[in-house]
């Protein structure tokens, strides 16, 4: 009965949304959440998600590739209808942008050289000790840049626009550390050798830094209140009917999906 209630509730609302169409914007240089394949198109667990919600709603949904930092202020001016790109639901955020139910909850790690600052340490507060005054790379307008200027305040914070060029200046010796999520740092350790660069402490969460938010969900502008009860109810349905969890197993190995 739960499971004919859930479908019927899918099916009228696609009716209703049936003539939508949406402009979803992303950055896709963060792979495996959004990237550029071979033939140029968006692929990830981001945009396998948001081709699912978009179906679900009953809406035609155009992607755009954008640099992470002007994605909100292209929601705010009116370029996009949704944000679909890891975006960490938090209060800074959410003053200026509205979001749906978090579909995704990712842990976020620092990676060091072999053998650099911070490459034993242990804990949270280890990281925030060894590394008070380092050079630390972060990708541009994001939740890690926030956390690393909360807590590290005497830090040489290093702002990028793609995470391959945190890691590679980590090899050079450019910077000391990088803070990115767990899942961004695996393909890239792996291609430049886990003998070279380590991860440094724990797996970080919201738990050890407010900043990181309530987990990653779907950006709309404020006031669209219609839309976000759409994209919540499936959002909800996905998360229960195990949708998500089959994306994110598919593209990461592993469940980032919301619990």
């Amino acid at each position: 009965m739960k499971r004919l209630t859930i479908a019927l509730g899918i099916s009228l609302l696609a009716t209703a949304a049936s003539a939508a169409d949406l402009r979803v914007g992303t950055s896709a240089d963060y792979p495996p959440w959004e990237s550029v394949d071979g033939s140029g198109n968006i692929v990830g667990f981001d945009k396998d998600v948001g081709d699912e919600i978009c179906k679900r709603i009953g809406a035609t949904c155009k992607w755009q590739n954008q640099a992470y930092d002007g994605l909100l202020p292209g929601l705010q001016i009116g370029k996009f209808d949704l944000v679909i790109s890891g975006i960490s639901i938090n209060e800074e955020r959410s003053k200026k942008v509205d979001f749906s139910a978090a579909y995704a909850d990712a842990p976020n790690s620092i990676v060091v050289a072999a053998g650099g600052k911070a490459a034993s340490d242990k804990t949270a507060d280890d990281l925030t000790k060894t590394l008070a005054k380092a050079a630390i790379g972060v990708q541009t307008g994001t939740t890690h840049e926030q956390v690393v200027r909360a807590h590290f305040p005497d830090a040489d914070v290093r702002v990028y626009d793609r995470p391959d060029q945190i890691a590679d200046d980590l090899l050079a010796g450019r910077i000391d550390a990088g803070l990115m999520e767990r899942s961004a740092w695996e393909p890239l350790v792996k291609e430049r050798g886990a003998d070279k660069l380590v991860y440094a402490g724990p797996l970080l969460t919201s738990a050890d830094f407010a900043e990181f938010g309530k987990g990653q969900g779907v950006a709309m502008g404020k006031g669209k209140t219609e839309l976000k009860g759409k994209i919540d109810m499936v959002v909800g349905a996905m998360l229960k009917d195990g949708t998500i969890k089959i994306i994110s197993e598919k593209w990461f190995g592993y469940d980032v999906s919301k619990k």
